[in-house]
């Protein structure tokens, strides 16, 4: 009888290791699990007053971004970025939407001294590109009182990319240009003199002899001092070092093997371009062919990014402790 009794009483008792349907139900009811944020409605009116009126304010500058981006071929890419930007976003969504929201008056603050900064910009410094950053740091400081510091830990480089869209002025543009053009004569006569080709140059100019006889000039100029590839290549190293989930010194190292893997593609490029006149066809060198091989030039350039990338995530594999 007593055992008999036993049993009974170890059958009355749940399992603890099975637990029934009922009780599983009762648990995830008891922890539920909320994965979009759902604002309150005087939340959503602050944040469309606010939206609109930045924008509003904006108007000028975005109108001149635009037609920048229009008609300079360099900076053609600014059409892209905010689409870019916008995919950094939706990459990191699940962390977004686990972020709690939330008023932060920091964020208030540094919209006013942007203002202000934006305003000193136009007049009387009358530097637009300070006041352009000056925009882009209000967009960040408008995220950050409407949002608070957990959101802005996940969208603050989305924000930020946004600077790469703004064309650097042409002061600057230049000084940055002429260096790089004379650095792109170079290694292409580097290039052909190991092929026996008779080049030379002297600063961005170029002096070669053609197979032919035929002695030409050509002059690196601007457009080819690589600007446009090394801008767009430091945009896509941030962009995949902030995609993967990598140590940061791996995504310092993206960002900063960026530039001169743009670079020495461009010297690559005009390297191509010298050859066509060696070669007597300067036709090949010069108008669609010449911006096709700025084009070209992308692939092995993003090629050799994500070999890197591959290289230092495989290679140099961190030990983690037992």
């Amino acid at each position: 009888m007593m055992q008999l009794q036993s049993k009974s009483n170890r059958s009355e008792q749940p399992s603890a290791k099975n637990p029934s349907s009922t009780e599983l139900a009762e648990l995830v009811q008891k922890e539920p699990i909320s994965i979009v944020w759902s604002p309150q409605r005087s939340t959503w009116i602050k944040i469309a007053i606010l939206s609109g009126l930045m924008l509003f304010l904006q108007m000028p500058h975005l109108r001149w971004l635009v037609k920048k981006w229009i008609s300079d071929p360099n900076w053609s890419h600014g059409f892209v970025i905010p689409l870019f930007s916008l995919y950094l976003l939706y990459s990191r969504r699940n962390a977004l939407f686990a972020a709690k929201p939330r008023i932060s008056v920091w964020g208030l603050v540094l919209m006013i001294l942007c203002l202000a900064g934006e305003i000193l910009g136009i007049f009387p410094v009358r530097n637009y590109w300070i006041s352009q950053l000056f925009m882009v740091a209000m967009i960040f400081g408008l995220v950050w009182y409407l949002a608070g510091g957990q959101v802005m830990r996940v969208v603050w480089l989305p924000i930020l990319f946004l600077i790469f869209a703004i064309p650097l002025p042409e002061l600057l543009y230049s000084r940055i240009a002429l260096p790089l053009q004379n650095f792109a004569a170079r290694g292409a006569v580097a290039i052909l003199q190991l092929f026996k080709v008779s080049i030379s140059s002297i600063a961005s100019s170029l002096h070669i002899i053609s197979r032919s006889g035929v002695e030409r000039n050509l002059t690196v100029a601007e457009a080819c001092s690589g600007m446009r590839l090394l801008m767009a290549f430091l945009a896509l190293g941030v962009a995949m070092a902030y995609l993967d989930y990598k140590p940061i010194w791996q995504r310092v190292i993206l960002v900063i093997a960026a530039i001169p893997i743009a670079i020495f593609c461009n010297v690559i490029r005009v390297a191509i371009t010298c050859w066509m006149y060696y070669i007597d066809e300067p036709e090949l060198g010069q108008d669609f062919m010449h911006h096709f091989t700025g084009v070209l030039m992308l692939i092995p350039a993003f090629a050799m990014l994500w070999i890197l990338a591959w290289i230092i995530q495989h290679i140099f594999v961190e030990e983690t402790e037992s």
